[in-house]
């Protein structure tokens, strides 16, 4: 087995640790704890967060130019299912505000995933999603949210406010008609769920397998904004 190299590190802003990028292999990780057996994104939630892709894309498919939000890079599993299922006029910006992100995807894993950021289709928004969201300047056909560990189990405080109620009814007012969020979370939450139903939307929980090599299984969260304006 091939050992773990460093890629690269970064201080996240206000004390909030570390960011490594380890590669091992055609394998990438993501984790403020290296020593740690988990991770904050790793290939063992590849097949989960390619879905976050998947699901959505499906919805958006006779949509002629859909405009896609992303909440971050991560490890580009979902960045790249979603370039391969939306058409050449759709348009998605991911929210990074961290800027080594986008100097990895320069390197060794922008080169393992095919340099997605090379893509016309794909801007970069410096801001996070939180201070995008509540700008409320764009509306967006589909709102993809991937952030930490999940809704339940957030490392960044800059996250918190995305999964309050005051949080999911921005992204509501952030969708066109008809428009679409989708929520990526290794657990199920009632507790989201119900927030989700109180802000608008028609929710539907799907269960997916979290890789190909494991019986474990994640949830993305479709819930549809079907009012008119």
């Amino acid at each position: 087995m091939d050992e773990a190299t460093l890629l690269g590190s970064v201080e996240l802003p206000r004390d909030q640790g570390t960011l490594y990028l380890f590669a091992q292999g055609e394998k990438f990780t993501l984790t403020t704890d290296p020593g740690a057996q988990g991770s904050w994104v790793s290939a063992s939630s590849e097949l989960s967060r390619r879905a976050l892709a998947q699901l959505p894309a499906k919805i958006l498919a006779k949509r002629h130019q859909p405009k896609i939000l992303m909440s971050g890079l991560g490890l580009g599993f979902t960045l790249v299912e979603l370039l391969k299922q939306i058409n050449l006029q759709a348009s998605v910006v991911v929210s990074e505000w961290l800027p080594d992100m986008q100097q990895w995807y320069q390197g060794a894993l922008g080169e393992y995933l095919g340099f997605p950021l090379n893509d016309d289709r794909v801007s970069i928004n410096e801001l996070d999603i939180a201070r995008i969201l509540r700008a409320k300047q764009q509306r967006f056909d589909a709102i993809l949210l991937d952030t930490d560990n999940g809704p339940e189990d957030l490392l960044f405080k800059e996250n918190d406010w995305l999964y309050t109620f005051s949080g999911l009814s921005a992204c509501f007012e952030a969708l066109e008609p008809m428009g679409v969020l989708a929520i990526w979370s290794p657990v199920v939450s009632d507790t989201l769920k119900g927030k989700l139903v109180r802000a608008g939307f028609m929710v539907e929980q799907r269960n997916v397998p979290a890789n190909a090599n494991s019986t474990e299984q994640h949830v993305i969260w479709i819930a549809e904004k079907l009012q008119q304006d």
